[in-house]
């Protein structure tokens, strides 16, 4: 049964947002060490980092797709082979993911005291981690790339 273009059109956004969550989720867990309450059993760091993936990073991520949108003037730039040759696609991925973190990272370390940053490395003057500010820029783009993969190779 051929696909329909509606369809094709949802398997480049599944692929963004599912290979998203899925690096997330891992990246979550591979920084939790860099906290305070990082040395916590694991079923629970697990459920902390899946509640974190599920809630705040795909938030951001939505954000960051939307985002493009605006750019493309397009729901479906994903689909289009074109917007990945855009500057745009890339670079604002990369300053919004950074600005994402950055004030995330602000409110919940410095204002709210969500968490403590334990081994965690800082970047000077800001004062916020550098993996969450790394996560938020490198994976959105790893997750560009997934999909524009699926898309060539459909």
């Amino acid at each position: 049964m051929p696909h329909s273009p509606t369809s094709n059109r949802l398997i480049p956004l599944a692929v963004y947002f599912a290979s998203a969550f899925i690096l997330h989720l891992i990246w979550e867990v591979m920084q939790m060490p860099l906290f305070e309450s990082g040395d916590a059993p694991f079923l629970s760091t697990f459920w902390m980092c899946f509640k974190a993936t599920a809630t705040g990073d795909m938030l951001f991520m939505l954000t960051l797709f939307l985002t493009v949108v605006i750019i493309h003037k397009d729901l479906w730039w994903l689909s289009d082979s074109t917007s990945y040759s855009h500057p745009g696609t890339w670079i604002i991925q990369v300053i919004v993911g950074a600005l994402l973190a950055v004030s995330f990272e602000l409110w919940a370390v410095h204002v709210v005291n969500r968490w403590v940053y334990a081994s965690m490395p800082v970047l000077p003057i800001i004062g916020v981690g550098l993996t969450p500010l790394l996560q938020m820029t490198l994976i959105p783009i790893a997750s560009t790339l997934f999909s524009w993969k699926i898309l060539k190779h459909e």
